[in-house]
């Protein structure tokens, strides 16, 4: 007997292709013989459910510019730009329109929904069912989606939030944030998607050794994972910086420019050349259990966001080290092509 389908709102937040999995999912657990299969299903459901309520709420405030003025104020692109200069992570959220808050809601909800999924699978269909690898596989895409949306949001945000940037540059990149918060990325934002996807799925089979970092080796083995060839051409250039070549170490290593000096340091301390990446975890009180469970698209964010608040803080600070990290420097180079040759947008 198969399973009843799922049952979706009018104007679901999930994309046919994504019901597409839900419900496959769906009947993967119905065939499955487990005691607890039953029990995701409605887990599943009452998941959905709750999602499309988040998104029946936000589907009740207009686009951002959609009611501009109120009495003497306007909002607009410039004044947007103006809010994100004052704004620090501290407070961000309180210059932020209700429908970015909700938005934000949203697509963490969502996440949450595959990570839900993913350990539906996992606890609950058998190894042996023809299914499971390919619903693990197609769970873990969207999921990944996810991710890259969250990552490439908070990006633009550091880029809007600092001031010391040219301001063309971060009017672009509040103009990118503002049709996330609309529900309609740009296709600027959309084709930086797949760049993450690819940077970080080759960061993710790369092996690199303290010690040989940076080198000639690293780069090809990136792009031999199928990483972004624009990605390595950007950190391979002559003119990079001190910081972006800083940012880049810490993209491969998975840690602060900070913790790396400390790496370095016990290198020269113990007259060792290298260490692998395991070592350097456990050198740094990062046990193995730490840095290698949970959903890797989420261990990517996690590290994404370690690497962002240590750089913030160097910003606020006006420490040494990287004011950005390596995504944010390459959105940034993105955003001064296009802002150098794109003509002066409007806020609409």
């Amino acid at each position: 007997m198969s399973a009843a389908a799922l049952r979706f709102a009018p104007e679901s937040p999930f994309p046919v292709e994504e019901r597409e999995t839900l419900q496959r999912v769906h009947d993967a657990l119905d065939r499955s013989v487990h005691p607890a299969s039953s029990e995701m299903q409605s887990a599943m459901a009452r998941q959905i459910g709750r999602i499309e309520g988040v998104a029946k709420a936000l589907s009740a405030f207009p686009g951002v510019f959609r009611e501009a003025t109120l009495g003497t104020r306007r909002r607009d692109l410039e004044t947007m730009v103006e809010l994100f200069a004052r704004a620090t992570d501290a407070d961000v959220d309180m210059f932020l329109p209700t429908r970015a808050l909700l938005g934000r809601a949203l697509l963490l909800a969502r996440l949450n929904a595959w990570r839900l999924l993913d350990y539906a699978i996992s606890d609950s269909l058998s190894g042996e069912d023809p299914a499971r690898p390919h619903l693990r596989l197609e769970v873990d895409r969207w999921l990944h989606r996810c991710v890259y949306a969250v990552l490439a949001e908070e990006v633009l945000s550091a880029i809007g939030m600092d001031a010391s940037l040219e301001r063309p540059v971060r009017r672009e990149a509040v103009r990118h944030l503002v049709s996330i918060w609309d529900g309609a990325p740009s296709k600027e934002v959309r084709a930086f998607f797949p760049l993450l996807e690819a940077v970080w799925t080759a960061r993710r089979q790369l092996r690199v050794n303290m010690g040989t970092m940076l080198g000639f080796s690293e780069m090809m083995m990136l792009l031999q994972a199928g990483c972004d060839p624009q990605f390595v051409q950007y950190f391979a250039q002559t003119r990079r910086t001190r910081d972006e070549a800083e940012a880049f170490k810490e993209f491969l290593v998975g840690v602060t420019t900070e913790q790396i000096h400390s790496l370095e340091q016990l290198l020269q301390e113990t007259g060792r050349t290298s260490m692998t990446r395991e070592e350097a975890a456990h050198a740094l009180g990062k046990g193995e259990a730490e840095s290698t469970s949970g959903h890797p698209g989420v261990r990517a964010y996690l590290i994404y966001r370690e690497r962002y608040l240590q750089a913030a803080a160097r910003r606020l600070r006006n420490l040494s080290g990287p004011k950005h990290t390596a995504e944010e420097y390459m959105m940034i180079y993105f955003l001064e092509r296009e802002s150098n040759t794109a003509p002066e947008r409007g806020a609409s």
